[in-house]
């Protein structure tokens, strides 16, 4: 009865089934990961927010590692080197497209690449203080291109970017800059106006990924058993053809 099963046909069915669900089951998996990624940035975030503001010289040192600072709470004083002021563009907030301001500031320990703050498009923010600066912020690791992301130039005199790329950015500075930019919170004394705006935390929430694991898992278990119900049938009717009806008595 059995033996149709064995042909080149249906060989080529079972793999295929057995290919999908795997699949299927592979995205499933995928999605519970990234949940768990999830989790995990929105725990370090919680806490590395909650901790206290520190110098940013005490928390930058020789031997941390930047991914074990990110979210940390920072101050630091130092004066901005306006002509050296570049654009981040492609942001959006609150539902509004714009551009983030990104400053050079100049510290006694070195140079500070520090985002402050989202402006909507065709809008044009003041200056920042010339004078000496004191800011609170986010310290932030610097971003990579992905594989489909757009390409930065890497002309020094670039003054725009699609992200916070520190070492592209620093080229255009003559000094040392820190390997991490700092996301203002609060900037004193700060510039008239409503913008920048300032850049606020990642949602916290958990998204869709567990839904979205449950709905692989369910499109897996529909193959799976659709491929049963199919076997079945064959088995039943004794037939090559699997869609054979079974025989029934009147």
């Amino acid at each position: 009865m059995l033996r149709g099963l064995a042909s080149p046909r249906w060989i080529l069915i079972h793999i295929g089934i057995g290919s999908l669900t795997a699949f299927m089951m592979f995205l499933g998996f995928w999605q519970l990961n990234r949940l768990e990624i999830k989790r995990e940035l929105n725990d370090s975030i919680i806490t590395r927010t909650a901790e206290r503001v520190m110098p940013i010289s005490d928390v930058l040192t020789n031997s941390a590692n930047p991914q074990d600072l990110e979210w940390r709470r920072v101050s630091l004083t130092g004066t901005y080197k306006t002509e050296e002021a570049i654009t981040v563009i492609n942001r959006s907030q609150n539902n509004t497209a714009g551009y983030n301001v990104v400053v050079p500031l100049y510290t006694n320990d070195g140079v500070v690449i520090i985002n402050r703050g989202f402006v909507p498009l065709a809008i044009t923010p003041p200056p920042p203080p010339t004078t000496p600066v004191t800011i609170v912020g986010f310290l932030r690791l610097s971003q990579q291109r992905s594989a489909l992301g757009a390409i930065d130039s890497s002309d020094p005199e670039a003054n725009e970017f699609q992200r916070f790329d520190i070492p592209r950015i620093a080229a255009g500075i003559n000094a040392d800059v820190a390997p991490m930019f700092v996301q203002v919170i609060e900037e004193n004394p700060t510039t008239a106006g409503p913008w920048p705006s300032v850049v606020g935390l990642p949602a916290l929430g958990e998204g869709s990924h567990l839904s979205y694991a449950f709905q692989w898992a369910f499109f897996s278990l529909v193959s799976l058993t659709g491929w049963i119900v199919v076997i079945r049938r064959k088995w039943l009717a004794g037939s090559n053809d699997p869609f054979v009806q079974v025989p029934t008595s009147a």
